[in-house]
């Protein structure tokens, strides 16, 4: 335990630091496995390598279609158009809303979080000036719609979180439908609650919009933004792909790609160079797929520790109730990965087959691993909340706190209601 115990402040305190996630990983795994007794060599050359590259073997084509499909939106300007339209539909009085909406609706029909986030920031921003909001707190409320229910709770998305499961279990996008509905649509509430009690407190205390020049210089791109597409033409590929996968039950490297294709296809005048479309996708899958296997590596070395196996059962005997066990791990080992898709990727590579063994319905395990893998993941050293606050010149002092609330406390929250449900429906 006590093994386990170093290992995971490592993790934690050098991806805080920023250190490569590959060294990060290594330096853990090996931490882990000397204090526990195990190997080394093995440790890494076996266990870690094994993790790494099963990871990369079932997951590699979701992430390379995925941020394909995400650059052809963002290059096509279809996700501008999106953005724009739900943002400036519903008005200054509900600019939160719009913009929560608006990332939620994007990030749900497939499109990578961070190129959600560089396309909705400057159109957030702009709606903001215009309402007098604060920006301190903007990071929290594309947070709030890009990290949490659209992704993770709502059944059907090709999101990544909602994708990695399917191997380990044997699922499918469309897991646990009713429990997801449920918990998405409380998650969805507390959010847009919590952000508009903010924006009248906000009022209330005279606080609203300070200009400065990088916000200046963001709010000179929306009115830069001509000749978007039509917002109606331009969801239409996300549909397909929602179609494909859902309706005709296709594999999502299937539902992807016809996705893509559709873009491209109906927006292919805003196209200018397909091979950089191609170059950008591979490089960044490439990386990003490595970035989290790694993870999945550290994870495997994990599971071979006795300490682990202790820390399980432990978790299992608080309640008798096996899905509180394995929904608080998922979250603990996605906080301590600082990634979602890293932690839920160690968790189902850890304890799938115990949890399947027991005779646990591989659905609810599905959305339980996908709603917890978005609860403690966002975390002061996760990679997408130090983009983002990078993207609006805020620090973690002025704007995380709202990040925390949206992305951490009301998901919480919500992976609860998953495991109730999941225990009343399920067990």
């Amino acid at each position: 335990m006590l093994a386990l115990l170093v290992s995971f402040v490592l993790l934690i305190v050098l991806s805080f630091k920023r250190v490569n996630i590959v060294i990060v990983s290594l330096v853990a795994s090996l931490a882990l496995a000397l204090m526990s007794g195990q190997p080394l060599l093995e440790s890494i050359k076996v266990d870690y390598m094994t993790g790494a590259a099963g990871f990369i073997q079932s997951n590699f084509l979701i992430f390379f279609f995925s941020v394909i499909f995400g650059r052809v939106m963002e290059v096509t300007g279809t996700a501008a158009s999106i953005s724009k339209f739900l943002a400036e539909k519903l008005g200054e009085k509900y600019a939160i809303l719009g913009v929560i909406f608006a990332g939620a609706i994007l990030v749900y029909g497939g499109v990578t979080t961070l190129v959600v986030v560089f396309s909705l920031y400057p159109i957030a921003l702009s709606l903001f000036e215009k309402a007098n909001l604060p920006r301190k707190l903007l990071p929290g409320v594309i947070a709030g719609g890009c990290f949490t229910f659209a992704c993770a709770h709502y059944p059907g998305t090709p999101n990544l979180v909602n994708v990695i499961p399917i191997p380990y279990l044997g699922t499918t996008t469309m897991a646990a439908p009713v429990v997801g509905l449920i918990s998405g649509t409380v998650v969805m509430i507390l959010t847009c609650f919590y952000f508009l009690s903010q924006s009248k407190k906000a009022r209330l205390n005279n606080e609203g919009f300070v200009m400065d020049d990088k916000a200046k210089e963001s709010i000179m791109q929306v009115k830069a933004l001509k000749d978007l597409p039509s917002p109606l033409m331009s969801i239409v590929p996300i549909i397909v792909i929602l179609i494909v996968l859902n309706i005709f039950k296709q594999d999502v490297i299937v539902a992807m790609p016809v996705g893509i294709f559709t873009c491209l296809a109906l927006f292919y005048k805003n196209i200018e160079k397909i091979d950089e479309i191609i170059d950008y996708s591979v490089k960044n899958s490439a990386l990003a797929i490595i970035n989290t296997a790694v993870v999945v590596g550290y994870g495997a070395v994990v599971k071979n520790s006795s300490g682990f196996q202790d820390l399980v059962a432990l978790s299992d005997s608080f309640s008798g109730n096996p899905l509180i066990g394995f929904g608080l791990m998922t979250t603990l080992l996605s906080g301590a990965a600082g990634s979602g898709s890293g932690g839920l990727g160690i968790a189902l590579e850890a304890m799938a087959s115990k949890y399947l063994a027991m005779g646990i319905n591989p659905e609810i395990l599905h959305r339980i691993g996908s709603a917890a893998s978005v609860g403690l993941d966002s975390l002061p050293h996760n990679g997408a909340v130090i983009t983002l606050l990078t993207i609006s010149g805020l620090t973690h002092k002025e704007a995380y706190k709202h990040i925390f609330v949206s992305t951490v406390v009301i998901t919480l929250i919500g992976l609860a209601v998953v495991i109730g449900l999941g225990t009343v429906m399920y067990l």
